[in-house]
């Protein structure tokens, strides 16, 4: 039978944290202090009039929290690294965690993981030469 009380109680424990939550890699807060910087972090294609506004758009996609399986936050940025640079299939740097990171835009495979940076990796050396 549904509850309110799952939902309210993932509310306060997960949501009404977020604006004090730090990202386990960088250790910065996951949510931006003022205002006017949270906005931007959601800004749309046609907020962006000129050019200045969407490279801003592209650097405040980069610092987008993004919660993982595991509960904890991080920017955009540093989950992407965190994901696609070795040591592949590492667990949560957060102290406490410990879990595996899991999110659905990278594969739970290592192999894949490590597949796709050797690719990378031979690509930025063939670039090099």
């Amino acid at each position: 039978q549904p509850s309110l009380l799952s939902l309210v109680k993932f509310l306060i424990n997960k949501i009404q944290r977020l604006p004090d939550e730090h990202c386990p890699c960088c250790q910065k807060l996951t949510l931006p202090t003022n205002p006017k910087q949270l906005e931007s972090l959601y800004a749309t294609a046609v907020d962006c009039k000129t050019e200045k506004d969407k490279n801003n758009r592209k650097m405040a996609r980069l610092k987008r929290p993004v919660r993982t399986h595991c509960g904890c936050w991080y920017h955009n940025a540093c989950l992407t690294k965190f994901m696609t640079e070795p040591p592949f299939g590492a667990s949560c740097p957060k102290l406490g965690c410990a879990r595996r990171v899991y999110h659905p835009d990278w594969p739970s495979d290592i192999k894949q993981l490590e597949r796709q940076w050797a690719n990378d990796q031979a690509r930025q050396r063939e670039l090099e030469d």
